[in-house]
């Protein structure tokens, strides 16, 4: 009995398939190529995507608006996700509609490096959230 339960969780083991080349205690660097990073340090805890999925950057165009929203997965179940109404490179904006955890945070501000050639990349920080970086590719 013994070595079935050591079989299957080993089996369990090696068919996860998880990216053991981003390491969840580091922030990437604040780079503007498209190399679809994120991070940040939410209540002084790094907070950083990439090892569970790829973050998202979704453009949306309203009648009299644009915005785009970022969402990243960083844990398991964890997601930080945020709008940004208007963004225009090389501004400062707020951004909203700020969400850890499935909770409500408050908003704050990001800083748009980029935002050409299908790249967006910036800078934000807000309520609990310090040293954000993003830099992400889109569609339009």
């Amino acid at each position: 009995m013994k070595h079935i339960l050591f079989i299957c969780l080993l089996f369990f083991c090696i068919a996860c398939e998880e990216n053991k080349s981003v390491d969840p205690t580091l922030m990437p660097e604040a780079t503007a190529t498209g190399t679809n990073t994120f991070g940040c340090l939410v209540d002084g805890w790094v907070s950083v995507s990439g090892r569970w999925g790829v973050p998202v950057a979704e453009f949306t165009q309203l009648e009299d608006s644009t915005g785009m929203t970022i969402s990243a997965q960083i844990g398991f179940d964890s997601y930080l996700r945020f709008s940004i109404p208007n963004p225009k490179q090389g501004e400062t904006l707020p951004y909203t509609n700020v969400s850890f955890d499935n909770q409500k945070i408050g908003d704050g501000k990001v800083h748009i490096t980029r935002m050409s050639d299908g790249i967006f990349s910036g800078t934000f920080e807000g309520d609990r959230i310090t040293e954000g970086r993003f830099d992400l590719k889109y569609k339009e």
